[in-house]
């Protein structure tokens, strides 16, 4: 018994419209869309409560809720059934309105009421459809009754036959303009089409005339639905129901059709008239989308439905189902082969549909099981363990190959951002090589894209804020001691604490935030030495020198401020750099203008001298990872005694980056570097 209650329990709960079950005044009961639409976690906020304290003050009339609503659960125990139209107030005093169906009901040897919300705006439309097709059916009987009353009623007399056959043609007119209409006899031969028939069927009258009306028959209306219609038009009443037909080139087509037997004045039938509406784009619209919510190569719902059915279902929790290295299946089988193990893969899925739990293909090789209602997050694991048992157990056979296929999961709880949880869970599980992951705030890789997210708004605020700021660096002549300045990129946070590059740097080019941070860094640098004599130089990456519109703001700001003939633009050395003719083509521009020009970081990574004799620099700058420990490492030495004699012959000066204490200076001098950089002679100071 306790399974029953369960089981109609479960039923009630998951009703798509928001019902209420009431003792006297007061709240008893509710399923899961009445809690939802008043935005209560649970049955214990609604317990108890009059429908007045879920309702405005006052209704639209000006009568107190308390009083009207007492009025009508009195007329509903007093007639059984009551409708009418109510004002509601959520618990965050936002009001709606909605029709209420109240009606009294026995439960437990009580007299219950159970309360019904349906939306106003659907309830109008569909009262509005049926009166629209009420009035078409009564116009269409009215005509033929009119049909038949004129033909009982006619006389021998020339005058009233005239004017009887006048009305008909009127009658026949008013049906031709307005339906498709056709006639036959009684074996179902058509006598007679008009216009509007031939129009939309594609044939002709002379192809139709004499035929059976099964010229026009869909082979999805099953011949059941024919028996039905012919049993009610012999028993000489009138047919009514909508019928798939067939045009002339195949195409479906949708009409609402009435069949009525004509009556002689015997009582006996001597044909049929067949009025028909065409419906066609009302289904056309249920088509569309069906076919915007369904996945074309599984007939799954789509990414699209899940995201709905996120924003409708009762407390949804989602599994995101990965296939493990399908794309090795695609790129060794071909796609063909890839797809038809997506669609067995899909009915494989379809075993695990129930009443609370649905199946979607997302994209590719990705699909989802949306439980909801009362189905259990603990319940939705287990349910994933055992589609990873069956994969494990059963191959996929394909045109006689089978293949093993593997998945992890990604598993979330409810909350507004159900799916990006899910899509991290997934994540994470592949990345800690676990079968299935389960949403959790300690999640590192959740720790990592919040801080992210954080560090984003970060720079966009810093950016608006102009605390984007620049920093320089004094550089050493060696021989002369005369100083230059390297400018560098910091960003200042609104606690006042000053970010290095090394922090944000590589989140900017993945936010697509750092083109922006680079012109703020052009800009100001250029506007802070533009009254002074100082040489000063300005970093640039591979990304700045491919992107288009961040060369032509340097180049434009360079002439504008005056400073061309003082700047060294740097370019880090990094993957890329070896592209030498996008790189030669911006050192010839900017050395037109006056520019010089350094390679930064030179030593490690991508170094590599054949690019260097291709590329028209004046400065190597030895990246600090030699120079700092030069001084106790005679490898590290001659590495950079290398590099030294390499520029010399070229004619590049060089530049030791990283100098921290004398014993490397002394290093440096000795090597014959010309100039020096680093903690010893300077730490980075704000200019700007």
């Amino acid at each position: 018994m306790n399974k029953d209650i369960d089981y109609y329990k479960e039923i009630f709960n998951n009703i798509s419209q928001p019902v209420f079950l009431m003792e006297k005044s007061y709240f008893i009961d509710a399923n899961y869309k009445a809690l939802e639409l008043f935005n209560m976690n649970s049955l214990d906020e609604l317990i108890l409560l009059h429908p007045s304290q879920l309702s405005s003050k006052y209704q639209p009339d000006g009568t107190l809720s308390v009083d009207k609503s007492n009025y009508y659960i009195k007329k509903c125990y007093e007639e059984g059934e009551y409708t009418f139209e109510w004002l509601f107030k959520k618990l965050d005093n936002k009001t709606f309105l909605k029709e209420v169906n109240l009606k009294k009901i026995s439960l437990n040897n009580k007299d219950i009421i159970q309360l019904t919300l349906r939306n106003i705006e659907e309830i109008r439309t569909l009262k509005d459809e049926i009166v629209k097709q009420k009035i078409k059916l009564e116009q269409k009987d009215n005509f033929i009754n009119e049909i038949n009353q004129t033909i009982l009623g006619t006389s021998d007399d020339n005058k009233s036959l005239y004017d009887s056959l006048s009305l008909l043609e009127e009658y026949k007119r008013a049906l031709d303009e307005s339906s498709i209409v056709s006639k036959a006899d009684l074996n179902g031969m058509i006598t007679y089409v008009n216009d509007k028939f031939c129009e939309i069927s594609g044939y002709t009258k002379e192809e139709l005339i004499g035929k059976n009306h099964n010229i026009i028959r869909h082979s999805d209306t099953k011949k059941d639905f024919f028996t039905q219609l012919w049993n009610t038009i012999n028993q000489k009443k009138t047919f009514k129901g909508i019928i798939k037909n067939r045009k002339k080139n195949g195409q479906a087509y949708y009409v609402d059709s009435t069949i009525i037997p004509i009556i002689d004045k015997n009582n006996n039938v001597v044909e049929y008239i067949a009025i028909r509406n065409d419906i066609s784009a009302l289904f056309e619209k249920d088509e569309l989308i069906y076919e915007q919510f369904t996945d074309e190569l599984t007939a799954l719902p789509n990414r699209q439905k899940l995201l709905n059915d996120l924003k409708n279902l009762v407390s949804p929790k989602l599994a995101l189902i990965n296939i493990d290295r399908f794309k090795d299946i695609n790129n060794s089988y071909g796609i063909e082969i890839g797809d038809k193990i997506l669609k067995s893969f899909a009915k494989r899925l379809l075993v695990f549909k129930s009443t609370n739990l649905n199946v979607y293909r997302i994209s590719g090789d990705v699909f989802a099981f949306l439980a909801f209602g009362n189905f259990k997050l603990t319940e939705l694991d287990k349910t994933c363990r055992n589609l990873n048992i069956l994969c494990d157990r059963e191959s996929f056979l394909i045109d006689e190959d089978s293949f093993d296929i593997s998945v992890t999961v990604g598993i979330a709880d409810y909350n507004e951002k159900i799916l990006t949880h899910a899509e991290i869970a997934l994540y994470w599980a592949k990345k800690i090589n676990v079968d299935i992951g389960i949403f959790d705030e300690n999640m590192p890789i959740y720790k990592n894209l919040k801080s992210n997210v954080e560090l984003t708004k970060d720079i966009k605020q810093a950016l608006k804020d102009d605390n984007i700021l620049i920093y320089g660096q004094k550089i050493i002549n060696n021989k002369t001691k005369d100083i230059k300045y390297e400018t560098l990129m910091r960003m200042k946070l609104p606690n006042g604490k000053i970010l290095s590059p090394f922090v944000f740097l590589e989140h900017a080019k993945k936010a697509r935030l750092y083109p922006l941070m680079t012109k703020k860094i052009i800009e100001k640098s250029c506007e802070y030495f533009k009254d002074k004599d100082a040489v000063f130089s300005i970093n640039l990456m591979i990304e700045d020198i491919k992107n288009e519109k961040t060369i032509n703001f340097l180049f434009s700001k360079l002439i504008e401020t005056k400073v061309a003939n003082r700047v060294v633009l740097e370019i880090v050395e990094s993957e890329g750099i070896e592209k030498f003719e996008e790189v030669g083509d911006f050192i010839r521009k900017a050395k037109a203008l006056g520019c010089r020009v350094a390679i930064d970081d030179f030593g490690t990574g991508y170094s590599n001298f054949e690019y260097i004799i291709k590329l028209n620099v004046d400065f190597l700058k030895i990246d600090g990872s030699l120079i700092k420990n030069i001084h106790i490492n005679e490898n590290i030495r001659l590495t950079v005694l290398t590099i030294v004699n390499f520029a010399k012959v070229l004619g590049i000066e060089t530049v030791a980056e990283f100098v921290h204490c004398q014993e490397v200076q002394n290093v440096v001098e000795s090597l014959g570097i010309d100039f020096s950089q680093g903690y010893l002679f300077h730490e980075p100071e704000h200019l700007v």
